[in-house]
């Protein structure tokens, strides 16, 4: 089959990982040092707890601590906190945004992000399902990007700049949301 032929059908990857210890002691019903995901969903959202996991090499132990999960979410709110920034923004300036059916005009930076954003994601999904990876460099990037251009909207610019600042919000938000609807964020 080629790629084309494979991107027709839907796939789903199951991802496990290694032993899971608590802090660097094996975590085992017997120690009584385990927690079940109901405990845990109880205190984190559950997108806190699937980021924690796909943190972790599949092939490799995860360790938990209250301080990794403590920082999954809060790696969680502030992806979805840009990203509702953004939608609340795109929203309010729907009516700028030209529906002509033509490609969307990006600024070279949004152009530069997005293609090292797709680039990199296929890159370390072939790699082995490398998902701790996809979440760092050219995803947090992008993130990183959305929030400037945000700022850079509150700015008053020339009405070509501003569109082409409103449509490198859309298209970047495009990608970042296809990245994380593939795994299950």
């Amino acid at each position: 089959m080629t790629r084309k032929t494979l991107t027709k059908f839907s796939t789903c990857n199951w991802l496990h990982n290694g032993h899971v210890t608590n802090n660097n002691e094996k975590m085992s019903k017997s120690l009584g040092n385990f927690f079940t995901i109901r405990q845990i969903t109880q205190r984190y959202h559950p997108l806190a707890l699937r980021y924690f996991l796909i943190n972790a090499h599949y092939c490799s132990p995860l360790n938990y601590s209250v301080v990794q999960l403590e920082g999954a979410s809060d790696a969680i709110f502030y992806i979805y906190q840009t990203l509702k920034d953004c939608q609340d923004a795109l929203l309010q300036l729907q009516e700028e945004i030209p529906n002509d059916g033509k490609p969307a005009r990006t600024t070279p930076d949004a152009k530069k992000c997005i293609s090292k954003l797709r680039n990199e994601f296929q890159v370390k999904m072939s790699d082995d399902l490398s998902t701790s990876l996809i979440l760092i460099g050219a995803f947090l990037k992008a993130l990183k990007l959305v929030n400037n251009l945000l700022t850079m909207l509150k700015k008053k610019q020339q009405k070509q700049q501003r569109l082409l600042v409103i449509q490198s919000l859309k298209e970047i938000e495009k990608e970042v949301t296809k990245v994380l609807d593939v795994l299950g964020l």
